[in-house]
């Protein structure tokens, strides 16, 4: 099992955080997930491909997973 969530940081937020980034937006949107069982790191190519065709295929803001 996966857990994703996402967290939005304003522009200022994220470079205090980061300083060697530029900022070149308004703010970020972070993406985080958790594996939930030692046994699902087998599987993490497969679920990174499919949150990654998942993510190419909505609009952003619109994703419902």
């Amino acid at each position: 099992m996966v857990f994703l969530s996402t967290f939005r940081a304003d522009r200022e937020a994220f470079t205090a955080r980061h300083p060697k980034i530029t900022a070149d937006a308004d703010g970020a949107r972070i993406l985080r997930s958790v594996l939930m069982k030692p046994e699902s790191e087998h599987h993490v190519e497969r679920i990174h491909d499919r949150v990654e065709q998942l993510t190419r295929s909505h609009r952003p803001g619109a994703l419902r997973v």
